[in-house]
This record gives structure tokens, sequence and C-alpha cells, in this order.
């Protein structure tokens, strides 16, 4: 068998799959390196072959699960290969990825380990790209690597998930749900396929949303995924430590984000009363959570422009928790939001650097 095969789904990505794939090609052979595209109307098939012949053009659409589980059954990956990475059209890897995330699988004599998750990195080319640069490195450094050890890491990315490919042969990505790739991570729980490792040597660098509008549909499509997954798999009644991650991660979600509403509506209020009311609740969440992870963020990242943004940063921070409580609201009343890839607009995304 070979060792790693990179599948790639795209749908409409002519402007960056070519520069994704000559990223890919200096970890990996060209012959390794597929590509689906989910009945694309632009050029990405004509750009993707330029590169490799190992392209799968679907038409129809069938969304992107459908469409990596078309393309591994095509290629027959999981019979192939030992190892499978899907990889987003719009990422780039780190040239050392597979060499901090492989030997991890292939000490692992028993199979006891099912996929090793590398750690995402944002751009920091504005003031909502560097929020989201912050929001990484929160939630990796501090709750991925906690979940990591009570192996209950809640999603593996779909950009840097290393996956043993047998797993492919007992589930598929999952279809009907906004996010695949946590909704496969829950299968993975669920069905005791094996250890999820998180090593954040092994990184991909991400494009993030650039505007506002962008952002919104972005986190409008997490916040749903995520309170469907938590509804199709019964959280958290599943007698896992993933429910009990997820019970406090979700109880945690929302207090948080009452909490920043409930502060915000009543800004005007106390200002008109005694603005030194405010000064209480934010000196706390400044000194005890915002400066200390921003601080975080500036030295790993050498980005001490962010301490510049901590009024975007709370302006962020109140339009996510409203997306968040509306998906919430949205998916127990029932509603159902038919959305697709819900794409963001594409820009030039520099490589990562080493």
């Amino acid at each position: 068998m070979r060792q790693v095969s990179i599948l790639i789904p795209a749908h409409n990505e002519e402007t960056v799959i070519g520069p994704t794939i000559e990223s890919l090609v200096k970890i990996a052979p060209v012959a390794d390196i597929y590509v689906v595209s989910d009945g694309s109307t632009d050029k990405t098939v004509e750009k993707a072959l330029e590169y490799t012949s190992n392209v799968l053009d679907l038409r129809p659409n069938r969304g992107k699960a459908g469409a990596m589980n078309a393309a591994i059954k095509h290629f027959n990956l999981s019979n192939r290969y030992n190892y499978i990475l899907p990889m987003d059209a719009d990422t780039r890897i780190d040239l050392y990825f597979l060499v901090h995330a492989l030997p991890i699988l292939e000490a692992d004599l028993m199979h006891r380990v099912a996929c090793v998750v590398g750690k995402v990195v944002g751009t920091h080319t504005n003031w909502i790209t560097n929020f989201r640069l912050w929001e990484y490195e929160v939630a990796q450094t501090i709750h991925k690597k906690a979940q990591a050890i009570e192996n209950a890491i809640i999603v593996n990315p779909g950009c840097s998930t290393l996956y043993r490919s047998e797993i492919f042969n007992k589930i598929n990505f999952p279809e009907g749900t906004l996010t695949e790739d946590m909704e496969f991570t829950f299968m993975i729980h669920r069905q005791n396929l094996g250890r999820i490792v998180f090593n954040e040597r092994a990184k991909v660098l991400t494009q993030d949303p650039q505007t506002l509008q962008d952002m919104v549909k972005q986190l409008n499509r997490w916040y749903t995924g995520f309170w469907q997954c938590l509804v199709r798999h019964n959280v958290p009644w599943g007698g896992q430590m993933l429910d009990l991650e997820l019970a406090v991660l979700a109880t945690e979600s929302l207090f948080n984000s009452l909490l920043v509403l409930t502060l915000f509506f009543l800004v005007p209020l106390a200002l008109l009363a005694n603005p030194f009311l405010l000064l209480f609740p934010l000196g706390i969440d400044l000194a005890l959570f915002l400066i200390p992870s921003m601080l975080l963020t500036a030295i790993r990242h050498k980005n001490w422009e962010i301490f510049r943004l901590v009024p975007a940063f709370y302006f962020l921070r109140i339009v996510s928790s409203l997306i968040l409580m509306r998906s919430f609201v949205s998916v127990v009343l029932g509603i159902d939001f038919k959305m697709k890839w819900n794409k963001v607009r594409r820009y030039a995304v520099a490589p990562l650097a080493n």
C-alpha cells in the first residue's frame, strides 16, 4: 500500500486550487494528490488538471461531504493508502506537517489512534483576521489541548487532520449537516474507533473571512452545525467524555453570550446612571481573559498590532454572541437553514512561515 493520499474537495476554487496543490507537492508526490470538483462552474477542473490527472468532476454537485465520500470510493483511497489527509482548497500546509503527524500513527502498532489533528493558523491582514488569529490561539492552545488529554476533542478540522484510512471503511463523512468535520469527529467517538491526538507542531495556514459579511456567514454555518451535531448525537446523554466536554462548552458559550449581550444592552443605561458601573466587569474581563490571551497570541505570532484592536474585539465578540444565540434558538425550534458551502471570497494567501 502507498503511504499518504491527499484529498482536496473543491467548489469554484479556480483562484486558489493551483497554489494549494503547489504547496502540497512539496510534501507529497503529485501522484498521491487527488481533487474532487463538486459541480464547479468555473475553471477549477482545468486548473487542477494542470497539476494532476487525479481529478474527479462531479455533476451535479453533492455537497462537500458527498463529494469527499465519492472521491474516496472512486479512487479507492481507503484500500490503496495507509492514511488519508483531506485538505481544503484554500489552505497552505506546513512543509513539516507530515513529519510531525505521521510518526504518531506509524508508532501506533495496535491502531488505537484514529487520527492526528494539527494546528490551524490564520493570517493577520486586517482587524477581522486578527480577531480570528486570537480565537484560534485560545481554542487550540487552551481548549483543544485540554480536550486531547480527556480524549474529548470535539472537532477534527477539515484542513488539518491526518486519518488512518481504515476509518473510511467503517464510516463515511456525514451528509445533511453544516459541519461535516465536527459530526465525523462525533462518529469516531460514538463508535469508539480510536483516540484523536492533537499535535500543534503540525500546522496549516487557512484563509479566514476578510469582511464582516463573510465572517457572519461562516459563523452562522459553524454555530448552526454545532447545535445540529449536539441534537443528532443525543448530547449530553451519550455517556462519554465527549458529552461532558460538550455540555460544559455549550453551557459556557450560552452563558458568555448572554453575559456579553446583557452588558451590551445595559451600556446605555449604565452611561446614564453611573459610567463607573461598567469599569468593574470590564476590568475583570480585560485582566483575567482578554489581555493575557492577546499577549499569548502576540508573542506566538509576533503580532503586537492586536492590542490596538481591543474595541474591535469587543464588537466582534458581540456579533459572535448574537449569531450563537440565533443559531441555538433556530435549531431548538427546528428551523433548518438550507445552506450550501457558504463560501467566502478568496484572496491570495502567503506561504506558511516555518
